[in-house]
């Protein structure tokens, strides 16, 4: 085969690659519909503090986190409130498809992965109205297997009256671990963040895209964004200035976006379910 002929035939193959390459179609992004929106699951804030400050354990005595256990392996996934010697308040959908045993619950320290009490759980009660699709009842109860004794790291947190109703703008406060969206900042030491309760149905209207706001849930945040909680915080406390536990955290936009409220459970709302079934 001659030169000319081997070369001619090389251009032709090159042509006809370059050809198919600019006849690949592009990939189309599309932005989501309403409808996908609309039933689209809420993303659950697992619990991350941002814009908050490091606090010590002796500040938020009620303080618990909540890990999971793998062999030898511990890993914090959630926060949640000590509400006597034996009884915790957490989310339900925390402990949604677990068994008790899986779990421990650190308590008495500021760190996540050192000293305090480690202790395993005995009963799990999650709300038997908890829709894990929209998050509504995000409630859930840890019997402890023994009850521990109160100190200055160990304190039950005050629960409030049934159908108790707090007032928009109230300031309140929310504690827990997580990332912090700062590499200067350990996520591995307790922080805490001031958050105003937002109007109800404000709430619901700047989450409308997102998930259902219903009357059993509670808002708080900043219409500026910056501070809030995300991944990370799942079941941990909102207290107001008396230290009355107002709200579970559940679900939000993450993170601390602006003019997406976070979403708790309403604590009050559920008093006496609380009362039912644990005594407190």
């Amino acid at each position: 085969m001659s030169a000319k002929l081997v070369t001619f035939l090389l251009l032709q193959t090159a042509v006809v690659v370059l050809a198919g390459v600019r006849t690949i179609q592009q990939p189309v992004y599309r932005q989501p519909s309403l409808i996908n929106e609309l039933f689209r699951q809420p993303q659950r804030i697992d619990g991350r503090i941002v814009g908050g400050k490091p606090i010590n354990i002796t500040d938020v005595p009620y303080q618990i986190s909540l890990q999971v256990s793998f062999l030898i392996f511990l890993k914090h996934i959630c926060g949640g409130s000590l509400i006597s010697k034996d009884w915790i308040l957490t989310a339900a959908h925390c402990t949604h498809g677990k068994k008790a045993n899986q779990l421990r619950v650190r308590l008495g320290t500021s760190e996540t992965k050192r000293n305090g009490q480690l202790l395993r759980i005995k009963k799990i009660v999650n709300h038997e109205k908890f829709n894990h699709l929209n998050y509504d009842y995000d409630i859930s109860l840890l019997q402890l297997q023994e009850p521990i004794e109160f100190d200055e790291t160990k304190q039950a947190v005050k629960l409030p009256k049934q159908g108790q109703e707090f007032k928009d703008g109230e300031m309140c406060y929310v504690s827990g671990w997580g990332d912090t969206l700062n590499s200067n900042e350990s996520d591995e030491w307790l922080r805490r963040v001031p958050l105003p309760l937002v109007n109800q149905e404000q709430c619901r209207k700047q989450n409308l895209l997102i998930n259902i706001v219903t009357d059993n849930m509670i808002c708080a945040g900043y219409s500026e964004g910056g501070k809030g909680a995300c991944h990370g915080d799942s079941g941990g406390p909102m207290v107001n200035g008396d230290g009355m536990l107002v709200g579970v955290v559940s679900w939000g936009n993450p993170c601390a976006k602006p003019n997406y409220p976070s979403v708790f459970a309403r604590v009050s709302y559920v008093r006496e379910w609380i009362r039912e079934h644990s005594g407190v």
